[in-house]
């Protein structure tokens, strides 16, 4: 059995920032937020908040043979548009990891989608394990990041404002005003590079999701 992957969230600012981390429901993963110790405030079991001080880390690893799967995002819950506090809408750091028991073909994957808008710039960064990948273009990523909601193209482990399919868009959020500096035109990607994964057999290490800092002055 392959090590467990571990998952670390950390602030890379000076200022305090409140982390939601949201599960996916997704049989044979961690299925409530109070398992994870560093959730403080349980909204449902499916998703709550903590604090992280300027510089702080935390980290989990999910049991054996138990996976872990949802997202975080930096400032508010997840939205899927915007909101006057939040007018570029909201991105989600989001992974699944430790998820072997899916079978054979079964890949640990993360990403950042700002489908629904950006109000956080994050950087994901990796170590340990087997090799991480974006297409074969890609064939050993370290890290990525995302950047201003009109800004992603090209960005590796992206997916682009409005963009659920990565070079499309397909069936995004419904919204009565995108964000405020939505793209007009939508600016899918290139190529698909929105998914960074490995064979879920070639688990361990870590993942570090860290936060950078707000988008465009937003404190949403």
């Amino acid at each position: 059995m392959s090590a467990q992957t571990e998952i670390i969230v950390t602030n890379g600012t000076t200022a305090a920032v409140t982390a939601w981390l949201t599960l996916g429901p997704t049989p044979g993963c961690v299925s409530s937020v109070s398992d994870v110790p560093f959730v403080t405030t349980q909204v449902t079991p499916l998703q709550g908040s903590f604090v992280l001080a300027g510089g702080a880390s935390v980290s989990y690893t999910s049991p054996d043979s138990l996976g872990f799967n949802g997202n975080i995002t930096f400032g508010t819950p997840p939205l899927n548009c915007p909101t006057p506090d939040c007018p570029d809408g909201i991105n989600l750091a989001e992974f699944i990891v430790n998820n072997a028991f899916q079978g054979p073909y079964a890949q640990e994957t993360i990403d950042i989608s700002a489908v629904g808008g950006v109000n956080a710039l994050i950087e994901f960064q990796m170590s340990g394990g087997g090799a991480w990948s974006a297409s074969t273009a890609y064939p050993d990523v370290t890290s990525f990041q995302n950047k201003a909601i009109g800004a992603n193209l090209g960005q590796v482990g992206v997916f682009p404002y409005g963009c659920d399919d990565c070079t499309a868009s397909v069936s995004p959020p419904p919204c009565a005003t995108p964000p405020v500096n939505a793209p007009n035109p939508l600016t899918p990607q290139k190529t698909a590079i929105c998914n960074v994964q490995r064979s879920a057999s070639g688990s361990g290490g870590t993942v570090t999701i860290t936060f950078l800092g707000f988008a465009d002055g937003v404190t949403c």
